[in-house]
């Protein structure tokens, strides 16, 4: 007997196949030479930019995971 599919109109890999794709991106903006470029002594706000990039990044990465994860 097969468990009834929750969503109907979606494919079963589709969900694995977004995290997948956000991982590779994340890897990729988290890579030491692209961090390099925001190692400068420039501040935002008065916070160094290597840091608005990281915990910046670190957030839009969690917003996009949560908005991969959602069920319609």
């Amino acid at each position: 007997m097969n468990a009834p599919d929750r969503n109907p109109g979606r494919s079963p890999g589709r969900h694995r196949d977004r995290m997948i794709g956000l991982f590779l991106l994340a890897a990729a903006l988290f890579n030491p030479p692209l961090l390099g470029l925001f190692g400068v002594e420039g501040r935002v706000l008065g916070v160094p930019a290597l840091y608005v990039w990281v915990f910046g990044l670190w957030a839009a990465v969690i917003a996009l995971a949560a908005l991969a994860g959602r069920t319609r």
